[in-house]
């Protein structure tokens, strides 16, 4: 019987021996899953930070873009203005001078059309108004005289 004791103290042994091997793992593994989980939260802290970092590099940016288009834009929005506005007065001067021609094409038209009817033009009265007014002084100043 010694020897089946020698045995089952031999397996007692072992199996302490096991456990604590296994303890001893299990208490690696612990701590190995602790440390990666610290890692884990570590890194996504990172992120967190580098996404902030970033966030507002990429918002200062944006502001710089954003202010740069607006300053070209509006110097088109001028410059577009600007050249409307020359062209717009171009037409407008054509316009009337075109309308000055018709308005003198017509005027002339009318006055011929007068003479022609031998009915007197508004330059035939005033002149004959101002005919008149001079005959007016003429006869005043004559009646003085003869008074």
């Amino acid at each position: 019987m010694f020897a089946l004791e020698r045995v089952l103290i031999m397996q007692s042994s072992n199996k302490q021996t096991h456990i604590k091997q296994v303890n001893i793992m299990k208490s690696k593994m612990t701590k190995d899953i602790k440390n990666s989980i610290n890692n884990l939260f570590l890194a996504g802290l990172g992120v967190a930070s580098l996404a902030q970092k970033e966030t507002f590099k990429a918002y200062d940016l944006l502001l710089k873009e954003g202010k740069t288009l607006e300053t070209r834009s509006n110097k088109l929005v001028k410059k577009v203005s600007n050249k409307a506005e020359k062209r717009f007065n171009n037409i407008r001067k054509i316009a009337d001078k075109q309308f000055n021609k018709v308005e003198n094409l017509f005027e002339t038209r009318i006055e011929k059309t007068l003479k022609k009817l031998d009915i007197p033009t508004i330059k035939d009265l005033k002149g004959l108004s101002t005919k008149v007014d001079s005959l007016v002084k003429e006869l005043k100043s004559s009646a003085k005289k003869a008074a």
